[in-house]
């Protein structure tokens, strides 16, 4: 379980069929037990070693299937380890299950240092005005849904935290709704 509150980037060093290597200056990441779970760009994945300075993941094909990772990645990874009984709940509960990728449609930088992303092809039924949303791992806002489309405000902190800064439009992301939705729908569903 996770809180979208990102606590550093890295890098993509590798990709090599199911084995994926991370790069990251950030030492908070490193002497922890094999096992433990990490967020790479909101996707949970098992810490498999150490390999020098990289971290390394064993990357399932659903959890490839589901991801950006393969598919225009910009090479930057948003990192964060998993929530503790004495981490502040600052975002909102990530559970680092994909749902799926969407797409940057358009970058606006404001006068007064936000930035307003827009995404399409997003599942409109998940899509709640104000509404929780994760986006490569970052816990973000929902602003004007329409359809398939949405917007969110990313301040200063933010943009400079993550790899949005890195990102362009047409590039691909990772998309997690928020699960307070998906259980209300499953509740809704069996009734």
């Amino acid at each position: 379980m996770f809180t979208g509150i990102v606590e550093s980037t890295g890098s993509v060093f590798s990709l090599d069929g199911d084995n994926l290597k991370i790069e990251t200056e950030n030492k908070k990441f490193f002497n922890l037990e094999i096992g433990t779970s990490i967020a790479i760009d909101g996707c949970c994945l098992t810490l498999k070693n150490y390999d020098n300075d990289l971290l390394s993941f064993q990357v399932s094909y659903e959890t490839l299937s589901r991801t950006s990772l393969i598919n225009n990645h910009c090479g930057y990874v948003n990192m964060e380890l998993p929530l503790t009984m004495n981490t502040l709940l600052s975002g909102h509960l990530v559970q680092g299950h994909v749902d799926g990728v969407i797409n940057i449609k358009g970058i606006e930088k404001l006068d007064s240092e936000l930035w307003t992303f827009t995404f399409d092809q997003a599942n409109k039924k998940y899509l709640v005005d104000k509404g929780s949303i994760t986006i490569n791992g970052i816990s973000l806002t929902v602003v004007d849904p329409d359809k398939d489309k949405f917007s969110v405000a990313v301040i200063e902190e933010t943009f400079n935290r993550t790899n949005l800064k890195h990102l362009n439009v047409d590039d691909s992301v990772n998309v997690e709704y928020d699960i307070v939705i998906k259980y209300l729908e499953k509740l809704n569903y069996d009734n």
